[in-house]
């Protein structure tokens, strides 16, 4: 049958600003804004800016293959890096299940840290995060770095 479907990139930036969301350790963002700036176009209309509780999202869409631009922040107390790989596989999964779209690439950027809505972070009385909470001791002693490579070691 004859006919056109378009996706426009509002609705592509709000599923993956969603699925960021639903990720355990993401609380808000900066909100990084695009062109045009907020003044020059009211919430809620094409070309708007992210919403300031949510993640900023930017949408690169060539031919049937899209890739994403996230900037999200974490909750003080959460392993930053752990929780950007979820992000990155939870959004990539739920754009191309909703969108019939291959998704070749899902950049995190990390920009802020914030106290989780009650205020305070959950603790163990030693100090530690519970299980299953981000806690860990990811990247060792040295800190973490990109790919998973810590000094003087292996991955």
């Amino acid at each position: 049958m004859k006919g056109r479907i378009t996706i426009e990139d509002q609705v592509i930036e709000k599923i993956a600003a969603l699925a960021a969301l639903e990720v355990e350790g993401v609380v808000t963002s900066s909100a990084r804004t695009s062109p045009p700036s907020p003044a020059e176009t009211p919430p809620g209309l094409p070309g708007a800016p992210a919403a300031p509780d949510g993640p900023g999202v930017r949408v690169h869409l060539h031919d049937n293959e899209v890739s994403l631009d996230l900037s999200v922040a974490v909750e003080y107390g959460c392993v930053v890096m752990d929780v950007a790989r979820e992000v990155k596989t939870h959004v990539a999964r739920m754009v191309s299940q909703m969108l019939g779209m291959r998704v070749v690439a899902v950049n995190v950027s990390v920009e802020d840290v914030s106290m989780p809505a009650g205020g305070r972070p959950a603790r163990t009385p030693g100090g530690t995060r519970p299980e299953g909470t981000h806690g860990g001791t990811h990247g060792g002693p040295h800190g973490s770095t990109l790919g998973g490579a810590r000094p003087g070691g292996s991955a």
